[in-house]
């Protein structure tokens, strides 16, 4: 063996023992609760309304809404609602289920590589459950000596484009290290959101800008969001620094300052857009400390 040979052996290892602490760093956690929905809904057949409801507190009780009064009362509607279509559903939840582990891992390696996480010690976790086909999920920041969590419904028709902007949160929450959850102040969930449906963009590339902004069954959120959004903006800059449930439910599922639902994700969209065109990358955005979200949002909402 030449002695240009060694160096190059030495080089390729060098590289493949960085690759390898890169891979060791970033661990994803898969928690499957599709069993015991499927325990709850076998023990709730023959069941009325109202004792289906009261089991599905006590066996199951996961879904994607505020975790206030008005989210309960939201689940117990979602639950009557989507409770005939769960019979054709079951025999496929387990092919759903190995579908969205395979999306799961796939995606949180791309996560990594679009935000440059390098050897940083990235730990996320993914819970997936059965919903009520509200195509909704959500993720909570590290807490309880839990990582990040990303909670999804595997029935999601859109399961791949949600994921992925639920993984961009998991991991740019510790990136930034984002300690608020629901009712964070109103500035730094626009740009939390605004940066995970760009991400999305990134990460699920080529298809309509709709398809990054909209929730399922609302077709023509995005353009009625960007026929409004100087109004949409201008409405929303007062609350910028204001927190608290009432006022992030105001601008997530109510209606704002216009009368139009999700204008925070409106403001989001069109804020982390004007960053990017800017220059920001991912990587740089993923780093801005939340203490300095609020003002990063004011900046590109006032240019």
């Amino acid at each position: 063996m030449t002695a240009a040979s060694r160096r190059s052996c030495a080089v390729l290892f060098v590289l493949c023992l960085a690759a390898s602490a890169a891979a060791a760093s970033s661990r994803l956690d898969i928690v499957d609760r599709v069993p015991k929905f499927e325990k709850f809904y076998a023990d709730a057949q023959g069941k009325d309304e109202a004792a289906r409801w009261a089991l599905w507190k006590k066996e199951y009780g996961i879904a994607a809404v505020p975790p206030t009064a008005e989210g309960d009362a939201l689940a117990r509607r979602q639950l009557d609602a989507a409770w005939p279509r769960y019979a054709a559903l079951m025999p496929r939840l387990d092919t759903m289920e190995a579908r969205a582990e395979k999306e799961a891992r796939l995606l949180f390696e791309a996560t990594n590589r679009l935000y440059a996480t390098g050897g940083m010690p990235i730990h996320t976790k993914v819970v997936f459950f059965v919903g009520q086909f509200d195509g909704n999920e959500f993720t909570v920041p590290a807490m309880n000596g839990e990582p990040p969590t990303v909670v999804m419904p595997v029935e999601n028709p859109r399961l791949r484009i949600e994921l992925a902007h639920e993984m961009s949160h998991s991991v740019h929450f510790q990136l930034a290290g984002v300690k608020n959850s629901f009712g964070a102040p109103v500035g730094e969930t626009i740009f939390l959101e605004g940066l995970a449906m760009h991400a999305n963009k990134a990460l699920v590339p080529g298809l309509p800008d709709a398809a990054y902004t909209e929730l399922a069954g609302e077709p023509g959120w995005f353009a009625r969001c960007t026929a409004g959004r100087a109004a949409i903006v201008k409405g929303i800059m007062p609350y910028l620094d204001k927190a608290g449930a009432d006022v992030a439910t105001r601008f997530t599922f109510g209606k704002g300052t216009t009368g139009m639902d999700r204008e925070l994700y409106c403001a989001g969209w069109f804020a982390v857009g004007r960053l990017l065109a800017s220059g920001k990358t991912f990587p740089r955005l993923a780093r801005i400390p939340e203490s300095e979200m609020i003002a990063t949002v004011r900046a590109a909402m006032s240019e």
